[in-house]
């Protein structure tokens, strides 16, 4: 199926887990490459973040604080709580789809539906420079560097239009 024809879908990209699909230290670039090319072929997407990140991504705090710049695209769960359970929460509600590699062993009694249907929950990964997430048949080329992923993504929004798949504000 072409791009084109390919239905609009909905997906929330647990970012944190991402960051860390090439090892440590975690990278923006990652789930910023995802967003950018799930964005290019007409998908919505939102990054999910713990509170902790921030603290996580050192390299790139100050990237990180541009990101929270935007509450349409990029979902802070408030300390305390984990973005694995708003996200799912979100996602159930909502039909989103979720991209990350968790298990998400802590919520599998509440959300089992979810969890155990692959075309919901998306695992993927990092091989030769590429993002890969083999059950959409997306094979794109990582983006050189976290600052420049965010200006695709930009870019990408600018010409999207505006619709919230996140929680209610």
């Amino acid at each position: 199926m072409s791009a084109s024809a390919e239905p609009r879908r909905a997906f929330f990209i647990d970012a944190l887990n991402l960051a860390y699909w090439c090892g440590n230290p975690p990278t923006l670039r990652i789930p910023l490459t995802l967003m950018a090319g799930l964005l290019d072929r007409g998908h919505q997407a939102l990054l999910y973040f713990d509170a902790s990140a921030v603290h996580r991504l050192p390299q790139e705090a100050a990237l990180y604080m541009r990101l929270r710049q935007h509450p349409h695209d990029f979902i802070e769960v408030p300390a305390r709580r984990t973005a694995d359970g708003v996200m799912l929460r979100q996602a159930r509600a909502s039909g989103a789809c979720i991209v990350s590699r968790d298990r998400y062993r802590d919520y599998r009694r509440r959300y089992r539906k979810l969890i155990d249907d692959p075309a919901r929950l998306l695992p993927g990964a990092v091989a030769d420079e590429r993002v890969l997430v083999p059950s959409l048949a997306l094979d794109l080329p990582l983006i050189a560097s976290a600052d420049e992923a965010w200006q695709r993504v930009e870019a990408a929004l600018a010409s999207a239009p505006l619709v919230c798949i996140g929680p209610a504000r």
